[in-house]
């Protein structure tokens, strides 16, 4: 329950690139804060409180308001270093289960569970091409020269060019990234979708959907729970609120800390 006589905590900031703090109000919010596809990012889905706090919130929201939660392969052969980083613990093995783990739970638009060769992608990039010379042509032959393409003038980290890429090309809402500062701060309507933090998001969801912090606490411990016995390897030490706390997820910590009192 929440301490009735704490300061009110203050809503959720937009992103710095948008400029503007996310409104809604009630199951209808949604299409407003156009929060029904949502592409997320290794950074958000490698450390384990921000993964699965996303999907105890996501799963109390009503079937027909629930956000689709998007990953690409791209996404996934970032997954595993990611991890290992985060928890030296993992062996190789381990850690290339956690990965698959974490894109099973999401929406995988190209790819399919029961194909092998996409299961054996998910934490591995392809092999580089191998260089060829270009067989000759004539001026006659040669086909007229194309667009230079590359990155957004807005994406400043070329490595994070295939998210931007990628939150176009599934038409996705929000883009979820705790990588912020690889893209300028532009408005949205600029970019063609919102860009927010890990604790953005959470604080965003609860307060959209007017979702149960103690109720997502119960499907969160339930989760971890399932994970650890299917990883074997037991959560890192602390409290649910002290590994949001090392996961950046400040504000988010606050409100799972409130809800216990």
């Amino acid at each position: 329950m929440t301490d009735p006589t704490a300061a009110p905590e203050p809503a959720c900031a937009g992103s710095a690139s948008t400029g503007q703090a996310p409104t809604g109000s009630g199951p209808t919010a949604p299409d407003a804060l156009r929060l029904r596809r949502v592409l997320v990012d290794a950074s958000v889905l490698a450390p384990e409180p921000l993964w699965l706090w996303m999907l105890a919130l996501t799963e109390g929201v009503a079937a027909e308001h629930r956000p689709q939660l998007f990953v690409t392969q791209a996404i996934g052969w970032e997954l595993r270093p990611a991890l290992r980083r985060i928890d030296p613990r993992l062996t190789r093995a381990q850690a290339t289960l956690a990965a698959r783990l974490r894109m099973d739970s999401l929406t995988r638009p190209q790819s399919s569970p029961s194909d092998p060769a996409a299961e054996a992608a998910l934490t591995e990039p392809p092999p580089a091409t191998p260089l060829t010379e270009p067989p000759a042509t004539t001026a006659a032959e040669a086909p007229p020269t194309a667009p230079p393409t590359g990155p957004r003038p807005h994406v400043l980290d070329p490595d994070d060019a295939h998210l931007d890429e990628a939150a176009l090309a599934l038409d996705v809402d929000v883009l979820v990234t705790d990588d912020i500062h690889a893209f300028a701060p532009i408005r949205t309507a600029a970019r063609g979708y919102a860009l927010l933090s890990a604790d953005e998001f959470l604080c965003t969801l609860t307060d959209t959907f007017d979702l149960s912090v103690p109720e997502a606490a119960d499907r969160y411990r339930s989760h971890l729970t399932r994970v650890a016995r299917q990883v074997g390897l037991e959560p890192q030490p602390g409290s649910p609120s002290h590994r949001l706390r090392r996961s950046r997820a400040r504000r988010f910590a606050k409100r799972v800390v409130r809800s216990t009192r």
